[in-house]
């Protein structure tokens, strides 16, 4: 066996692993989804709706959009053999404003942590900002 065959069984095994890995979030996608329509249907009652229940229905709609989010992120990286940074950065940054909603709903928080929640949002707004703008000129030249 030479190197270029042991390459390309390594590459189909991380292919295989990545088929594993995304048949696992859709599933997980799919019981937040679940989770979301539930949480939202319970709202649609309007008997007493809390602030709460309001943004546990969200953090369980942001579970799907994150979870989307890997799927998309996984399939590109299996079409393209890299990274894609902004996808990369999309997934961080819908995740850690879930992150920020949750800190939103408990009361008990500690004001550094939201801080810190805030600045690692407009510290990753702008990082996708600035790939999304390098990939525009690139483009362009």
């Amino acid at each position: 066996m030479n190197t270029k065959d042991i390459a390309r069984v390594f590459k189909l095994v991380s292919i295989v692993l990545y088929l594993v890995i995304i048949v696992i979030t859709v599933v997980l996608g799919a019981i937040a989804l679940y989770l979301a329509v539930r949480d939202i249907i319970s709202l649609v009652t309007f008997a007493s709706v809390s602030d709460l229940e309001i943004l546990s229905a969200l953090s369980a709609i942001f579970l799907v959009v994150i979870a989307l989010e890997f799927v998309d992120m996984f399939l590109e990286y299996i079409r393209s053999g890299t990274v894609v940074v902004d996808l990369v950065l999309a997934v961080v940054l819908t995740a850690v404003s879930r992150e920020l909603l949750l800190y939103i709903a408990s009361p008990s928080g500690s004001l550094y942590y939201g801080i810190l929640l805030v600045m690692s949002i407009l510290i990753l707004a702008l990082a996708y900002w600035l790939v999304n703008r390098a990939k525009t000129i690139s483009r362009v030249s």
